[in-house]
């Protein structure tokens, strides 16, 4: 029971991050996304970390439900209910920043195309009227 806890606890805190990362993605705040991320990569290698200790727990289900009391059988459920909940908001909300991201990339590159046809326009024109100057002096002389 005490790894369920522990399991559920860790998506829920996982739920929280993705929540805070959300309003950071929507704010375009870089610098606290990136420790962000990486307290979510810890959090996971945490996650995966009990989920290795339950692997047995979880090969063996039935037997181990079984031996629990009744009130331990509704916590445990309630318990895996509650994780797999905060897991897929996690997975839903991360989907969504990343459609977010993607929309973001797709208008910077289209900037960044614009940005580079003006500048090629102005280095022509500048081009042509530095050697339309260049005629006028040769023109006078």
């Amino acid at each position: 029971m005490r790894l369920l806890r522990e399991q559920a606890s860790l998506y829920a805190r996982l739920e929280h991050f993705a929540l805070r990362q959300r309003r950071l993605v929507r704010d375009e705040d870089s610098g606290p996304l990136l420790s962000l991320l990486a307290d979510r990569q810890r959090l996971s290698a945490e996650l995966t970390q009990v989920a290795r200790r339950l692997a047995p727990v979880r090969a063996e289900w039935p037997t181990y439900r079984e031996g629990l009391s009744e009130s331990q059988r509704a916590e445990a459920e309630g318990l895996l209910r509650d994780a797999s909940t905060s897991l897929r908001r996690v997975i839903e909300g991360d989907e969504q920043d990343a459609r977010l991201l993607a929309i973001r990339k797709q208008t910077v590159s289209q900037e960044l195309r614009a940005t580079h046809a003006v500048g090629g326009a102005i280095s022509a024109y500048g081009a042509k009227a530095t050697a339309a100057g260049s005629r006028r002096l040769d023109e006078s002389t």
